[in-house]
């Protein structure tokens, strides 16, 4: 079966249960399965936790909202995967402007990454070293217990079918984090100052291989704690769509998470206006994790990277079933109009 799937931000759950079963209604008249829903972004959670998180839904009218958003999708036979924003913690202002730390990082910003900015495509590197507002350090104990923390949080009391990973990378604007803490690290494996690093040589590879590393073990560590408490909740990442070049430009290693069994499943972000582009990146993520994986590409009916007629998106939906895709994860439901769920209904 070819499986027809949507992220979900808060927004889109409204105020009430009301306006939950709205929203997922529309879906299962559509054929939809999964909903990947926004449980953590940038430091805000739709839940109340007893971690340090600031709580999104002030405005919300009734119990819990995870609870009860939970409770109506599955009796309407719709999957709930609790979706985290992982190691943002902050919003992005755009190339050249300083990003703006969100509500757990603005309290430690001895954990904001150090980094080397890169500009637009067409602006060289900054040399200076500066904070990376946005983003906790991956290596550094404090933010991996804080991101497992809340996940496991959501894992061991609320009955969420799966979990998703989103922004499960290091930074696209640096070059990785230099701060005191991972060169210190670093240089302690190998002899070599990551800052000091300039050429296109082995030690650039060695410090690639180092920040993938970073990301996978968290991975794989989640994994194990998520095993421990409930064996039969599903992880799964939503990852960038050019492999290998985002193992090199954000420390990302999905086929390996996928090789080694770390996720059961991965959506791949093919956000494409073309869709010969679409259909040739959905042809490079099977044969990078073999037949046997369960891909879930993204389609991005409205994006930073992709606006898409109703006609458009059954076109690329059709495209990723025929490079064997199995099946497709829109982004996102508010962007679905009533044209686009007519033109799926075909695929």
């Amino acid at each position: 079966m070819f499986v027809k799937s949507v992220w979900m931000h808060w927004g889109d759950l409204g105020n009430s249960v009301e306006d939950v079963v709205k929203t997922f209604s529309r879906l299962r008249d559509h054929g939809f399965s999964k909903a990947f829903l926004f449980v953590k972004s940038r430091g805000d959670v739709i839940y109340p936790t007893k971690h340090e998180a600031r709580f999104a839904m002030e405005g919300w009218e009734g119990g819990d909202p995870l609870e009860e958003t939970v409770k109506v999708a599955h009796q309407m036979g719709i999957e709930v995967h609790a979706t985290f924003v992982v190691f943002c913690e902050g919003t992005w202002k755009g190339w050249g402007v300083p990003s703006e730390p969100g509500y757990w990082l603005s309290k430690h910003m001895d954990l904001v990454q150090i980094g080397r900015f890169r500009g637009p495509p067409s602006v060289p590197s900054v040399e200076k070293l500066k904070p990376i507002l946005r983003w906790a350090d991956p290596a550094k104990e404090e933010v991996r217990t804080h991101e497992k923390n809340l996940i496991l949080e959501v894992v061991e009391n609320y009955d969420v079918d799966g979990v998703q990973l989103d922004y499960i990378r290091y930074p696209e604007e640096a070059e990785g984090c230099l701060c005191n803490h991972c060169r210190e690290v670093f240089k302690g494996l190998y002899g070599i100052d990551p800052k000091e690093i300039e050429k296109p040589n082995h030690a650039r590879s060695l410090w690639v291989q180092w920040r993938a590393q970073n990301i996978t073990s968290f991975v794989e560590e989640l994994r194990l704690e998520m095993r421990r408490i409930s064996p039969e909740t599903v992880l799964s990442a939503a990852v960038f769509k050019d492999y290998p070049r985002c193992l090199v430009a954000v420390g990302q290693d999905w086929p390996r998470w996928v090789d080694e069994g770390l996720v059961d499943f991965i959506c791949p972000m093919t956000y494409e206006y073309d869709l010969k582009v679409a259909r040739y990146l959905a042809k490079n993520h099977r044969a990078a994790v073999g037949g046997g994986a369960t891909i879930y590409e993204g389609l991005g009916k409205r994006s930073s990277q992709s606006i898409l007629s109703p006609e458009e998106v059954r076109a690329q939906a059709e495209a990723f079933k025929s490079e064997g895709a199995n099946g497709i994860t829109i982004f996102s439901n508010s962007a679905l109009t009533d044209e686009d769920l007519v033109e799926l209904d075909k695929v």
